[in-house]
């Protein structure tokens, strides 16, 4: 009896435990589904705040985006309204350069032509000015040609009275300086690339002198520098000595009407030991023949010259001598 109530016992307590179990399943099961519905929830609300608040800043940069192409539009149709009123403009200056043009040109005559010339001359007197050995005395001059040929050129100014007379004084002070010879200091840039203030010898547009040397003008630098070389033909190079030292009088000088064309070929001209240099080993072997045929010959002449004095000895004397080809054919005969 006590083993069958045992038994049933056991029974309802598994049956309890099997009921049990499902019913808190279920209830974790409810608790899953109602959190992911909360939160599916939440999530959903969060985004349409989001796209809304996105919407409007799209409106908001849409709006801003509106207002800066009516604003260039405005800036735009503002520039086209400037562009038409400056055309106009132009067109209006350029009818109105040309008529005081034609004015000027009718009132200026025959004048005209006479700025035409002086045009011409200032280009001209400034390019030759720029290479003239006078320049180291008078530097600047280029300038004022320059500016004067360019101002005639233009013909928005005409030259002043000032200046037409200062381009006749240039054009007299040059040739008045060509013919002189004068004596003046300036830097000169030695051989060795030093530069020293030298006095040197101006001999009119021509040549430029120091105490036995011809010096070079640079036209493009303003530079006076000695020559690499001096001409190898002393005459030349004594005149310039002669010329720095005289006092007064006149004196032979190695004049170079080229103004330095002359002088830059004889100094390429090769003086003996570069001209033996050149010829090489041929030219050695030339000079050392050409050296013992010297050689030979002067002791021919020395022993036939020899010969003769005794020849003539013999002929002065009635005896026979044996030191002379004819005393000892008489010796023998």
């Amino acid at each position: 009896m006590l083993n069958k109530n045992i038994s049933a016992l056991g029974v309802a307590l598994i049956l309890t435990l099997a009921v049990s179990v499902p019913a808190v399943a279920q209830e974790g099961k409810a608790m899953s589904m109602n959190d992911l519905l909360r939160q599916v929830e939440q999530g959903r609300v969060s985004d349409n705040k989001e796209n809304k608040a996105r919407e409007a800043r799209f409106a908001q940069a849409k709006s801003e985006q509106q207002k800066l192409l009516n604003e260039t539009k405005r800036e735009k149709s503002g520039l086209e309204n400037r562009s038409q009123t400056l055309e106009q403009d132009f067109e209006t200056n350029d009818q109105a350069i040309a008529d005081l043009t034609e004015t000027l040109n009718q009132r200026l005559g025959s004048l005209k032509e006479l700025f035409g010339v002086m045009q011409q001359v200032s280009g001209d007197a400034q390019a030759r000015f720029e290479s003239s050995l006078t320049s180291i005395q008078y530097p600047g001059r280029g300038q004022f040609l320059e500016a004067l040929a360019k101002k005639i050129g233009s013909s928005a100014k005409l030259p002043s009275l000032d200046e037409i007379e200062r381009l006749w004084f240039e054009l007299q002070r040059e040739m008045t300086e060509s013919g002189r010879v004068v004596r003046i200091s300036t830097n000169v840039i030695m051989a060795d690339g030093q530069e020293a203030e030298t006095e040197v010898v101006r001999v009119g547009a021509f040549n430029i002198i120091t105490d036995g040397k011809y010096l070079k003008f640079e036209p493009l630098t303003g530079n006076v520098s000695e020559l690499p070389r001096q001409p190898e033909q002393s005459r030349f190079v004594n005149s310039t000595s002669d010329l720095f030292n005289l006092d007064s009088g006149m004196v032979q000088f190695g004049l170079d009407p080229t103004r330095g064309g002359v002088l830059a070929s004889l100094i390429q001209v090769p003086n003996l030991q570069e001209r033996i240099q050149q010829g090489g080993l041929v030219g050695y072997l030339i000079i050392s023949i050409g050296i013992i045929g010297l050689l030979i010959a002067l002791e021919r002449m020395v022993v036939l010259g020899l010969a003769s004095r005794k020849v003539t000895a013999q002929l002065a004397s009635d005896a026979a001598r044996k030191d002379n080809a004819l005393g000892r054919v008489l010796s023998v005969a």
